[in-house]
C-alpha cells in the first residue's frame, strides 16, 4: 500500500498549504505542498516557512542526478525540501546547485527516522481502526490459476466497415499472454508508467481490463503470440509539452531495457469465418482488431 506522504506530514503537525502548485516540466520529482507556521522542533530538522516541498514518490526506479537536475531547471527561486521515497544512485553532496534554489534531500533513512520518532513519541499512530485497514484492501484481478477469460467489448464495427456478416461467424477462444508493464517514459522530463498490452496477434495497448466470471465453453483457434515483445513502440506517445513559447507536441520515449514485467496466460474471446474469397478472418472482441487472409 503506497504511503500518503502528504496524509503523514500533517498527521505530524506539519502545515502544508497544498494550493497554487509551482510551474514545472512532469517529471519523476512532484510538488506537495508549501510550509507555513514551522514549529521550532520542525525547524531544528530543516524545515523554514515558505520551503516548497516535493517527492520522488515511491517505484522500483531509483532517483539519479539526471532527475534532480530537470527538475531544478523549473524549480522556482526559494527553499526546498525533496523527499526521495525510493532510493537514490548518488551522494547528496553531489547534488547540482542553481542560484537562488537552496535545496535539501531527505532519504529513505531520514524519512523513516522522522516517522519513526513520531511513532514512538505517540505524535503518529499507525494503525487508528482495524475496519479502516481491511476497507481499502482490494483483490487482485488476476488471482489464482489461469488462463482467466478476458471481458469483450462486442464492437463489430470493423466487421461492417470491411463488409462482412457477424451472424456468420462463429464464437472462439484465443489463447493469449496479457502483460503489465511497468517502466519509465522518458521525454522531456520523465514519467513512470504502467500499462496492460494484450499479446494476441501482434502487440495491443488496453485502457481497461475486465474479466468473465467464468470461461465460455467454446472451441479454441489461434493468432500468433510474440515470445520476446519490444513494448517501445506501442508504449511511447506524444505529449503536449510547454517550452515558453506555446506548447509542442514532443515524443516520450518508453525503455523497453530495464521494464519490470507481469505476465499472464489469458483467453481472449472472438468470432471467426471466411469472407467470399474462402479465406479466414478472425475478430478479436477485446480489441475490435480484425485479423484476415489467415
Amino acid at each position: 500500500m503506497a504511503l500518503d506522504l502528504v496524509a503523514v506530514l500533517k498527521r505530524l503537525g506539519v502545515s502544508l498549504d497544498c494550493d497554487s502548485a509551482p510551474v514545472t516540466s512532469p517529471g519523476v520529482i512532484t510538488w506537495l505542498g508549501c510550509l507555513y507556521d514551522v514549529s521550532p522542533e520542525h525547524f531544528n530538522l530543516g524545515m523554514s516557512d515558505g520551503m516548497d516541498v516535493w517527492t520522488s514518490g515511491q517505484g522500483f526506479a531509483p532517483l539519479d542526478l539526471a532527475g534532480i537536475e530537470t527538475w531544478l531547471f523549473d524549480a522556482p527561486r526559494g527553499d526546498h525540501l525533496i523527499i526521495a521515497e525510493r532510493k537514490i544512485t548518488f551522494n547528496i553532496e553531489d547534488t547540482p546547485q542553481r542560484i537562488e534554489r537552496n535545496l535539501t534531500i531527505w532519504t529513505q533513512n531520514e524519512l523513516a527516522a522522522f516517522i519513526g520518532y513520531s511513532v514512538l513519541d505517540g505524535s503518529l499512530v499507525i494503525i487508528e481502526d482495524e475496519e479502516d485497514v481491511t476497507s481499502d484492501i482490494e483483490p487482485e484481478l488476476f488471482s489464482g490459476s489461469g488462463p482467466f477469460a478476458l471481458k469483450p467489448k462486442n464492437d463489430f464495427t470493423q466487421l461492417e466497415n470491411d463488409g462482412l456478416d457477424i451472424s456468420m461467424a462463429r464464437p472462439v477462444l484465443i489463447p493469449a499472454k496479457i502483460h503489465n508493464v511497468k517502466g519509465i517514459l522518458r521525454g522531456p522530463g520523465e514519467d513512470e508508467i504502467s500499462r496492460w498490452v494484450l499479446n494476441c496477434g501482434g502487440l495491443h495497448l488496453l485502457h481497461e481490463v475486465e474479466l468473465l466470471d467464468k470461461s465460455p465453453l467454446l472451441n479454441q483457434d489461434y493468432l500468433e503470440i510474440n515470445p520476446k515483445p519490444d513494448f517501445t513502440d506501442i508504449l511511447s506517445e506524444r505529449r503536449a509539452h510547454s517550452d515558453g513559447m506555446g506548447d509542442l507536441l514532443r515524443w516520450w520515449r518508453f525503455e523497453n531495457e530495464g521494464a519490470i514485467v507481469d505476465t499472464y496466460d489469458v483467453l481472449v474471446p472472438a468470432h471467426i469465418s471466411r469472407d467470399g474469397t474462402g479465406s479466414k478472418w478472425i475478430l478479436d472482441g477485446v480489441t475490435g482488431t480484425l485479423h484476415r487472409n489467415l
